[in-house]
């Protein structure tokens, strides 16, 4: 596992200095505001990795985020999508196949999103 250091004013590095996108909000919770626009994705620490709330929203962003959560040993373990806007329900294959959840308006909608003869994945 890579260690880490976490200073306030400078945020989370690994190791070998590199500055990640997230930035530690609280002991085991981590934060990533989108540049893209006001869109938060949160990672909850645990035991066995982290619970990824709102993946992220562009297909860099993710990966960074992913290549991040790597670098601090911290494996994605669950994914979870506060509301179905399409800026919180986004995923990232770095991400892995893991069980993805949401409150049940979330789920329906993508439900009925992916329905359509239609619809495609990006």
């Amino acid at each position: 596992m890579t260690t880490r250091s976490y200073s306030q004013r400078d945020g989370l590095h690994t190791t070998r200095g590199r500055h990640l996108m997230l930035r530690q909000v609280a002991v085991g919770v981590l934060v990533h505001e989108s540049e893209f626009l006001q869109s938060n994705t949160v990672a909850v620490q645990g035991r066995a990795g982290v619970l990824l709330i709102d993946a992220g929203i562009t297909s860099a962003e993710m990966a960074t985020i992913a290549n991040d959560l790597q670098e601090l040993g911290q494996p994605v373990v669950a994914g979870f999508s506060t509301h179905p806007h399409w800026d919180h329900v986004l995923w990232h294959a770095m991400f892995g196949e893991v069980p993805r959840y949401g409150t049940a308006r979330c789920v329906a909608s993508i439900h009925d999103l992916r329905s359509h003869t239609d619809w495609r994945p990006a």
